[in-house]
């Protein structure tokens, strides 16, 4: 377990996910989700957006803070192997703007550089974007989600 203790009384730790954690991430995937206010009705209408796939699980990196469960992100292996996928990054609405993200994202870094990539990538939508580009992150296309348009962004890990 890496501790991190920057910007908090308590310390904020990041371990693996476990099986049990799978509800968890899930509720929490899904209220950090509709805490903007956008795609309400089509957000509780996804099942995809209130699951972690179990499939997904290997590949979690969890944030604790005093034993609660504050955020977590997703690393997947790329379709080739100079890359890999920044898949989730969600954090408790309470939990915004204390450095749990930029820590996720640092952990994220190291989990694709463990997968051998070289560049690890994210789609993201028009909130998420501003955050993504201070951890430098660059623009490389425009998306289209279920709910929005988006960009993916990309970022050399070498």
């Amino acid at each position: 377990m890496m501790s991190l203790a920057e910007g908090f009384g308590p310390t904020v730790s990041i371990r693996p996910a476990r099986v049990e954690d799978r509800d968890a991430l899930g509720a929490l995937k899904l209220r950090s989700s509709l805490a903007w206010g956008d795609h309400v009705e089509a957000l509780l209408a996804m099942p995809g957006a209130r699951e972690v796939p179990a499939a997904h699980l290997p590949y979690v990196a969890i944030a604790e803070l005093a034993g609660e469960i504050v955020g977590f992100v997703t690393v997947l292996p790329g379709d080739d192997a100079a890359r890999a996928e920044l898949e989730d990054l969600f954090i408790a609405p309470e939990a915004w703007r204390k450095g749990i993200g930029t820590r996720l994202v640092a952990e994220a870094e190291r989990r694709a550089k463990t997968l051998g990539a070289q560049t690890l990538e994210v789609v993201a939508g028009e909130r998420a974007r501003p955050f993504y580009e201070t951890s430098g992150f660059r623009f490389a296309a425009s998306v289209q989600t279920d709910l929005a348009s988006a960009v993916r962004l990309e970022k050399d890990l070498c």
